[in-house]
């Protein structure tokens, strides 16, 4: 099946750029030495696309405690060197982008420094000249904000876009826009982006090119 768009809004993590397993393990370490041991379902589908002060607000929760003093800093300086040194674009998704005639716009739960950090890295800066960040909009993914935002910068309407996801909050946050959801499934299972209401869900860049009728 293919689906009829007028622009297409993408996520930026584990959708552009390989980081959602590097967060996902420097995270899940981190909170196993402070005894909370979870596994990888649980950080792909809790965790993974929610932002940084949602996961924190979960740990706690979990943990029946503040996290200690500095934990929240060990965290981001580890995942900033880690994405200095190791970031990648996730294979193929240059060639998609390549044959995109459509507008596009990036929508990430990220805070607005680290988008411009991975896409400077990889070279992206410009193909995605129409970007938002958490801190553009009052309430992150899984809330709508963002998506809306991205489309009515594009001059179109929600629902004749196709948002382009991979996390349960990501994917809530493009179906509460009322925009159509796809959904990459190399890390999170399909099951999950299924139930979290993706319409569909591919497993490379390749299949992404026939879901959007690409040449």
């Amino acid at each position: 099946m293919t689906y009829s768009y007028e622009a297409i809004l993408f996520d930026c993590d584990g959708v552009i750029v390989d980081t959602e397993s590097l967060s996902s393990q420097i995270l899940k370490q981190q909170l196993r030495e402070i005894g909370l041991d979870l596994d990888d379902h649980t950080m792909h589908t809790q965790f993974a696309g929610f932002t940084t002060a949602e996961n924190m607000q979960l740990v706690e929760q979990m943990l029946g405690r503040s996290v200690p003093n500095g934990f929240l800093e060990q965290y981001r300086q580890a995942f900033h060197s880690s994405i200095l040194s190791h970031l990648e674009p996730i294979q193929g998704v240059r060639q998609l982008l390549s044959k995109i005639d459509k507008p596009i716009a990036m929508a990430t739960n990220a805070n607005r420094h680290e988008m411009n950090l991975k896409l400077e890295l990889i070279g992206l800066t410009e193909t995605f000249s129409t970007r938002f960040a958490v801190d553009d909009v009052e309430h992150g993914k899984p809330a709508p904000d963002l998506y809306l935002k991205a489309a009515a910068a594009l001059n179109v309407a929600p629902e004749h876009c196709i948002v382009i996801e991979d996390s349960v909050a990501g994917i809530r946050a493009g179906v509460a826009a009322g925009a159509t959801v796809l959904a990459y499934s190399d890390v999170i299972s399909r099951d999950a982006q299924l139930a979290a209401g993706a319409s569909a869900t591919f497993n490379s860049m390749k299949e992404l090119e026939a879901l959007l009728a690409l040449k």
